[in-house]
Parts: C-alpha cells; sequence; structure tokens
C-alpha cells in the first residue's frame, strides 16, 4: 500500500496486466520523475498532483479518504466480473 517510488510503475503494471490494485500514494518524487505531467500539462510538484497523475492513468481507478492520519488516500480498481 505505500509504494514510495514504485507508486506510478506498480499502478501502471497492474492496469496493463488487468488486475485490481489498492495503493496509498505517498512522496512525490519529482526530482527523481521529471517528465510527469498531469493531462492539462503541469509538472507533478505536490501530493495532490501525484495522486492526481496516477488518477489519470484511467478512468477506471477509483479514489477514497481512509480514516486515519497522514498520507491517507487510497487509488484502487475492482476486479473485473
Amino acid at each position: 500500500l505505500h509504494p514510495d517510488q514504485a507508486a506510478g510503475p506498480a499502478v501502471e503494471l497492474a492496469l496493463a496486466l488487468k488486475k485490481p490494485f489498492a495503493v496509498v500514494p505517498c512522496c512525490v518524487y519529482g526530482f527523481e520523475f521529471p517528465k510527469r505531467r498531469l493531462r492539462n500539462g503541469s509538472k507533478v510538484k505536490t501530493y495532490e498532483d501525484l495522486v492526481n497523475y496516477l488518477q489519470e492513468l484511467s478512468p477506471d481507478i477509483q479514489r477514497e479518504d481512509l480514516d486515519f492520519e497522514g498520507k491517507c488516500t487510497v487509488l484502487y480498481t475492482m476486479p473485473m466480473t
């Protein structure tokens, strides 16, 4: 659930393999991923940008806030039936 730099690749792999996933993004790592862009072309610089960037990878990705302190936004997909 707490993938650090692997958040993007983990989501991309799950989408490519059509596997359900749940991830709680944490750190942006903007310097390590300078090519990340939101649909509007802006750089991914903040936590909210990161969550939006990951959610923009697929219309199937859902978003919820969990009931605890700290980074608590989970992005997930449901299993296909």
